[in-house]
């Protein structure tokens, strides 16, 4: 088992090759120490995943108490976020990562937000530890102590599965 830094790692490429575009994730959040898990559509940039959403979801009610929550591509992968409602994506502060969405969801974005609606936002959750995979090698990250342990992967993990119809 290797140890290295995230940079070294490369980890944050692996994290912008794989979810650097329209990506259903999997989004636990807590209330009352109950999870609770439901799909998103998101995307990974500027070191954090995106999703946009209402302030009435209550995931996003979650968040507001709990900004710890996980996120998982469903596989082996698992992110360990701090997350926060990054506001309106007609904020002024949220200009540039909305053209980021107009381009990653040019194709719906548009047609199913309605902006006009003040409850629209936008959540960023941003990895602090976690596990990814890629290429038959495991990476244990840690963000906080830039610290990553790389190892073998010896069974299935890397299967890509088709749909048998």
């Amino acid at each position: 088992m290797d140890k290295t830094g995230i940079t070294v790692s490369n980890v944050i490429d692996i994290f912008k090759e794989r979810y650097n575009k329209d990506t259903v994730l999997l989004i636990a959040t807590a209330k009352d120490n109950v999870p609770t898990v439901r799909c998103v559509d998101s995307f990974y940039y500027d070191d954090s995943f995106w999703i946009v959403t209402d302030l009435s979801c209550n995931y996003v009610k979650e968040i507001q108490s709990n900004e710890h929550v996980m996120i998982s591509d469903g596989g082996h992968n698992r992110f360990w976020c701090k997350a926060i409602v990054a506001g309106h994506p007609l904020d002024e502060h949220n200009k540039s990562i909305r053209d980021v969405y107009l381009k990653v969801f040019h194709n719906w974005y548009k047609e199913v937000n309605n902006e006009d609606i003040q409850s629209v936002c936008y959540i960023r959750a941003t990895p602090y530890k976690g596990y990814i995979h890629k290429d038959k090698l495991g990476y244990s990250f840690n963000m906080d102590d830039d610290s990553v342990k790389v190892s073998d992967i010896t069974h299935h993990i890397d299967v890509k599965l088709e749909p048998f119809w």
